[in-house]
């Protein structure tokens, strides 16, 4: 007896986030020796939501393998700071001097070493010069000097590199005196950026002595930090009140030790994973996107407006250790793309694939042909129904879970733009008989042309199970 079955389907209704839809038959379809089966997919209707970059594809993530080199350092032997650079042969200051007089301070700076003069009662005079060339070894008390007293002036040293000061050579120089033994403390500091407070680092004492013969003197002394550390800013202050003489630097020389860094050892390497989220992705954003999440490597990608082909470019530049920063973390960066064939063909990397593909420092890595972000250009419905005669196909798998096809329905197109409905009327009636004898369930299965299974979670579908005489005219 013929008849036909006609199965209308809403796939959100059973199987919705499933790689297939099962139809379950009320009664089974059974056939006796003189019939036979057939089998149409009449229609096909499908929001196109399927992205085509996306965990389901396995085309959303590569890894950036990359080597990072760490430094040492030692003190080398120490070195004096002095007038040169600040001063001439002639005593002459040959940098400039900024005076800021509402603050009361002088500044002359040379090269990573800044020196401020502060004194509240002298220094008024935005247009006048107050730096003397107390930097010179050789002392003279007459022309050179510089006046200190406690809470009225001090020198501050602004250090903007990772030397450390060890020592200051100091000399001073008091005015006429003729009263008793006096001993005049000085304290060099250091500035705690934590509690913004000056900490006494060491105190060094002047004994001026008595005696009517010593109406003035000058008294050398060496200051040394004990355990000295990197401090970006000292303070040198006279720490005894109320003198009864005029007090002077006639001399100030700094010692200090500059860090000595090897050339660094490269670490094994580690490999971080970069996903890119699910989504509809052009040339534009999905460069956009590669930016944003490969700024940490400072690697950029551009892509070519006339060849399509993507550039993985490093913008790193030559690391320069410091104390504070011993580690290069971008040494050497390369490429980890899996070898799956539309991830390569995403990024137009075919020819030059290897496992890893190194980023040259400074320069680029240029795919070999175009970017191709058509991952679904196909819908392929299949059945485990048995046909009679098998369907011949010949796809490139897409990546590891790619699967064999079984009897193809048909194939639709499915490269339209997002979120546009995607139709199929079989006009052509195409109907393919089965040798099934008894049916009791039939599965429809969902893949793209790479053979990768697709999750449709919206579909509607309808199809036809035709049963006919053997020998008919049908």
């Amino acid at each position: 007896m013929c008849g036909i079955h006609n199965f209308y389907l809403d796939k959100r209704k059973t199987n919705k986030l499933d790689e297939h839809i099962d139809i379950i038959l009320d009664y089974p379809i059974e056939v006796r020796d003189d019939e036979y089966l057939k089998v149409k997919l009449c229609d096909f209707k499908f929001l196109n939501n399927i992205y085509n970059i996306s965990s389901t594809l396995m085309n959303n993530q590569f890894n950036i393998r990359r080597y990072s080199k760490t430094y040492t350092y030692q003190f080398g032997s120490g070195f004096y700071f002095d007038d040169t650079g600040f001063f001439n042969d002639q005593n002459a200051l040959i940098v400039d001097e900024v005076v800021q007089s509402n603050f009361n301070v002088s500044k002359i700076a040379y090269n990573d070493l800044t020196l401020t003069y502060y004194n509240v009662n002298t220094i008024t005079d935005d247009t006048a010069s107050y730096w003397k060339n107390i930097l010179n070894n050789t002392t003279d008390s007459a022309t050179r000097k510089m006046r200190i007293e406690k809470d009225n002036s001090y020198f501050q040293l602004k250090i903007d590199n990772d030397d450390i000061l060890t020592k200051l050579k100091l000399s001073v120089f008091k005015d006429t005196y003729v009263g008793a033994s006096l001993n005049v403390d000085f304290k060099l500091q250091y500035y705690n950026t934590n509690t913004t407070a000056w900490v006494d680092l060491t105190t060094n004492t002047f004994t001026f002595v008595s005696g009517a013969q010593n109406p003035t003197e000058e008294l050398t002394n060496t200051l040394t930090i004990p355990s000295p550390q990197y401090y970006n800013e000292y303070r040198l202050i006279c720490d005894t009140a109320s003198l009864p003489f005029d007090l002077y630097i006639t001399k100030l020389q700094g010692e200090k030790q500059i860090p000595i860094f090897d050339s660094g050892t490269v670490n094994t390497p580690v490999e971080n994973t970069i996903t890119i989220p699910d989504g509809f992705y052009k040339a534009s954003n999905l460069k956009t996107t590669l930016n944003d999440l490969l700024t940490t490597y400072k690697i950029t990608t551009t892509i070519d407006p006339i060849t399509n082909k993507i550039k993985f470019s490093n913008d790193n530049t030559t690391f320069t250790p410091t104390i504070e920063d011993l580690i290069d973390d971008n040494f050497q960066l390369d490429l980890v793309i899996p070898n799956i064939q539309n991830m390569k063909e995403n990024l137009g990397i075919t020819d030059s694939y290897q496992q890893y593909i190194p980023i040259p420092f400074n320069s680029y890595y240029e795919s070999d042909t175009h970017i191709n972000l058509i991952n679904l250009s196909k819908i392929i419905i299949t059945t485990n129904l048995n046909f009679q005669y098998k369907t011949h196909n010949e796809f490139i798998t897409g990546n590891d879970i790619h699967r064999g096809f079984g009897n193809i329905l048909t194939w639709i197109n499915a490269d339209e733009a997002p979120l546009t409905c995607i139709k199929y009327r079989n006009y052509e009636d195409l109907s393919y008989k089965i040798e099934n004898k008894h049916i009791t369930s039939i599965r429809l299965m969902f893949y793209n042309e790479k053979g990768q299974p697709l999750i449709l979670d919206n579909a509607l579908i309808h199809l036809q199970i035709k049963k006919l005489q053997k020998k008919s005219l049908y």
